[in-house]
């Protein structure tokens, strides 16, 4: 996951930069952050989980409230970048590779999924949401673009597909995108 398509096409995003959405320098990026932070709160994390981290910039504002913080990532370019965001940090772990299968038996008390829920088939979303209901402790925090994307589906289509496995979230909606949090703590 994702299907080889969209690994082609974020492959070659990647290849022409190492910033494709411009996450260290747009307004709308930083406002984004700001919020997804605002609603993960200080932490402190025992075990956090970031599912696509791309780049790396959300993770290395995310890593501090953190005991332990694990970044997965499929595009081997974006996980460069990202273990050079973080490399000042000695409480993050690189996966390089697709989830779930690549995850290891992890008990997140806290999972980011900014921004990658729509790159993935319906299929994968429910083999990511049957692993996170398994193995997920805390919240799950799903941030999703809420235009439209290239992909077979939007982020309302895939927040969608993820309640139906995990239950309903509580949403946030802001300008452009929203903030879906499922607890897990229950």
């Amino acid at each position: 996951m994702p299907c080889e398509e969209v690994l082609a096409h974020l492959t070659g995003l990647y290849a022409a930069s190492d910033d494709p959405w411009q996450h260290r320098t747009s307004a709308y990026e930083a406002a984004k952050y700001a919020a997804t932070l605002d609603i993960i709160g200080p932490g402190p994390f025992d075990q956090a989980l970031e599912i696509g981290c791309g780049n790396g910039t959300l993770a290395a504002l995310l890593a501090p409230r953190c005991g332990h913080l694990t970044l997965m990532e499929c595009i081997p370019a974006a996980m460069a970048s990202a273990r050079m965001a973080l490399a000042p940090q000695s409480n993050v772990t690189f996966i390089e590779g697709q989830a779930p299968a690549a995850l290891p038996p992890l008990r997140p008390d806290l999972v980011l999924l900014s921004e990658v829920l729509y790159f993935l088939t319906p299929e994968e979303i429910g083999d990511l949401g049957e692993w996170l209901r398994r193995h997920a402790s805390g919240r799950i925090i799903a941030v999703n673009w809420t235009g439209p994307t290239d992909e077979q589906l939007d982020g309302n289509a895939a927040i969608d597909l993820l309640a139906g496995i995990l239950g309903q979230p509580a949403t946030h909606r802001h300008d452009g995108f929203r903030i879906d949090i499922f607890d897990m703590t229950g």
